[in-house]
């Protein structure tokens, strides 16, 4: 499954809705279970379907014209929560001794992983803080956090309004912040080595985390 496609607060109300509906529903029950615009709803099914939340099948029907499509939640797959199991046993484990430590290794290992270089990297010209934001913004957009970009007096603040480990991340969030903030601070330390600090805080609001870059203070 695609979990960026979760991004979205009202996409996720919408296969929350269908989950609890306990029955195939329309587009336009699914509007008034969460007080979307059925066209709305339908663009966000059309995600979830070729993400593999949702499946779709045809109803009968009723009189003239096409038939009724109606939107079901889709079958969990072993793969699925076999992963979901590994992320909360691993995340269990490192909830232990140096767990803080070892999360932001794993982060930054993760973001060396099938990641190609920017053309910038390779310039030899440090990024500006700026420039190190728009890669931190970029990089959290792509795994799904629904980055949204504040400015600040002294630096710049990402707030991250989805998680796609928000379930592990409530139980254990030193592993899995940890994890992220690795990433962050890996792809800041990128972009112009040493010139910048980077922190992440759990939670600032009801499922909203905080990233912040700024120019390091020289001591």
């Amino acid at each position: 499954m695609t979990y960026g496609a979760l991004a979205v607060a009202s996409r996720r109300r919408v296969l929350d809705a269908l989950r609890q509906a306990g029955a195939p529903q329309d587009a336009v029950a699914l509007g008034l279970a969460t007080d979307l615009h059925p066209n709305t709803v339908r663009f966000h099914l059309k995600v979830l379907i070729e993400a593999g939340y949702v499946v779709q099948a045809t109803g009968q029907r009723a009189g003239p014209g096409r038939p009724q499509a109606l939107y079901a939640p889709a079958a969990p797959s072993v793969g699925e929560g076999g992963y979901a199991l590994l992320a909360e046993m691993l995340a269990g484990q490192l909830d232990e001794a140096r767990g803080a430590d070892l999360a932001q290794a794993a982060g930054r290992r993760w973001l060396g992983l099938g990641r190609r270089p920017s053309p910038e990297a390779g310039s030899g010209t440090p990024a500006t803080l700026d420039e190190a934001a728009v890669r931190a913004t970029a990089l959290f957009a792509e795994l799904g956090f629904d980055p949204v970009r504040a400015g600040q007096d002294e630096g710049v603040r990402i707030e991250l309004r989805a998680c796609p480990f928000l379930d592990v991340a409530r139980r254990h969030p030193g592993v899995v912040c940890g994890v992220h903030l690795g990433l962050l601070r890996g792809t800041v330390e990128g972009a112009a080595p040493g010139a910048f600090d980077a922190q992440l805080y759990p939670f600032v609001r009801p499922g909203v985390c905080a990233a912040e870059i700024r120019h390091r203070e020289s001591r």
